[in-house]
């Protein structure tokens, strides 16, 4: 893996990160807020379910080609 490609890969986790950070503080203040709200919660906790499998678990190698070395 090159220097920029690297580089890339950090920045593309830094803003999931906060992107997940911002998710998780607007669904700690939807359940505290508006408690009976469940269908949105639930899809704010998928989504973010989603972008913790794809940019963080690296699901996505398991089924890639080997590659050579």
């Amino acid at each position: 893996m090159d220097e920029k490609s690297k580089k890339e890969a950090f920045q593309l986790g830094q803003a999931v990160f906060i992107i997940l950070v911002v998710m998780t503080i607007g669904e700690y203040w939807l359940g505290a807020i508006a408690v009976n709200w469940w269908a949105p919660i639930i899809a704010v906790a998928l989504l973010k379910a989603y972008f913790v499998v794809r940019d963080y678990m690296h699901l996505p190698r398991l089924f890639a080609a080997d590659e050579e070395e």
